[in-house]
């Protein structure tokens, strides 16, 4: 008993980590225009969403062998074709997401260096610079990437209490009166980017020994601690920060610290928001590179060590190099293509789609995470076909 509580709470954490990152810098940018109580709306009607979903990948997961991933898991279900689609999909999303890290971390990075060290650097070696550092990290591999991480989700824990209880005497409580529910399903795209964690459920399935009922618990809890944080930061920012100003953020396509930034008076805040920034994107960015070193590992046969590694970090980093270097203030645009298409396809569609062929399909046992039948499914389905309905609705307007 007491193992199963300690595997739930460190299941639990891994989860939470991996959710809470750079989704803390987009969110209040398109939940801001909407108002605190839509916003408090649309983010839990995501999370159950991505809950659900996740309950329904773990139950895939579960008929699968011991280091199965999404391609081999697509592949039994699925087909070649499937495992096809899959694998194209795992690499925009990933490669949408590293751009939206680069494009916000590296000129926060570079304004910490600046007011710590004096060293002034802008344009494409700013992105160099930053891409380069992560780089140099991911390439010594998980034993390094586990030290740097559980540094910066410290310094991300301590950044974000002391900027949440540092501003709550500057909330105006009549800026979150304002609503405007029709822009609301437009935040959906960037909250399902920012409740993504079902890459690492088949990794701790198989680590916690197939036992589904700790992985339920520790989905459930580790996706609802995330949520609760990510609504105290709605609050702070939608309390503080003019709604005129979300606005203009959201439309030159930037990251929240930016604007908090400007608008604090208080140096020590302006301090805080530039570690909170870094640690937040730095962590998102480790976890989700080395997910797609593995990845490509996987995909193209080769070793995740020496000169074969090297040439992983370098397929890994230099296409959102290239494309964030062109086309700067893009966080925003690619953040919201990695949720509308990206998550909505791979991290909600993908679990219904497989979880029906394995139950009705091919009749396999069932341990039925999620109840509903072919009724739920298909909500699944439907709901991820609109928000990438939304999605290609937000690019035909911009």
């Amino acid at each position: 008993m007491k193992k199963n509580i300690n595997d739930i709470i460190s299941g639990t954490f891994l989860i939470a980590g991996t959710l809470i990152g750079a989704g803390m810098l987009g969110i209040p940018s398109v939940t801001g225009q909407t108002g605190f109580l839509p916003a408090i709306v649309i983010s839990v009607a995501i999370w159950l969403y991505m809950l659900f979903s996740g309950w329904l990948f773990l139950e895939a997961t579960l008929w699968m062998h011991k280091d199965a991933n999404i391609l081999s898991m697509t592949k039994r279900f699925l087909g070649n074709k499937g495992k096809l689609l899959a694998g194209l999909t795992f690499i925009f999303l990933y490669y949408c997401l590293m751009i939206a890290y680069i494009d916000a971390g590296a000129p926060l990075f570079m304004s910490f260096v600046n007011a710590f060290l004096g060293i002034k650097i802008t344009g494409w070696m700013t992105y160099a610079i930053f891409t380069l550092i992560i780089g140099v990290i991911i390439g010594f591999g998980i034993h390094v990437i586990d030290k740097i991480n559980y540094i910066l989700v410290i310094v991300l824990v301590i950044t974000y209490v002391l900027l949440v209880s540092g501003q709550l005497p500057d909330i105006e409580f009549t800026k979150l009166t304002y609503q405007n529910w029709s822009l609301t399903p437009f935040a959906a795209p960037i909250l399902f980017a920012s409740f993504g964690y079902h890459n690492i459920i088949p990794s701790l399935t198989f680590h916690f020994k197939e036992n589904a009922k700790t992985m339920r618990y520790s989905i459930f809890f580790g996706s609802f601690l995330a949520l609760i944080i990510y609504l105290f930061w709605q609050l702070t920012i939608i309390g503080i920060v003019p709604t005129n100003e979300l606005e203009t953020i959201y439309r030159e396509g930037g990251p929240i610290t930016q604007t908090i930034q400007i608008l604090s008076q208080k140096q020590w805040i302006r301090n805080c928001i530039k570690l909170f920034g870094i640690s937040a994107l730095a962590t998102s960015f480790l976890g989700v590179s080395f997910s797609v070193i593995d990845f490509l590992g996987d995909g193209l046969n080769l070793k995740r060590t020496g000169k074969h590694r090297f040439v992983l970090v370098l397929l890994t980093l230099i296409p959102p190099f290239i494309i964030t270097s062109y086309n700067p203030s893009i966080f925003l645009l690619s953040f919201g293509l990695a949720g509308g298409f990206g998550e909505a396809f791979l991290n909600g569609i993908l679990p219904a789609w497989l979880v029906w062929i394995g139950r009705y399909k091919n009749k396999l046992k069932s341990k039925h995470m999620l109840i509903g039948g072919k009724i739920m499914l298909g909500i699944i389905i439907l709901i991820g076909l609109i928000v990438m309905g939304i999605e290609i609705k937000i690019l035909l307007h911009h």
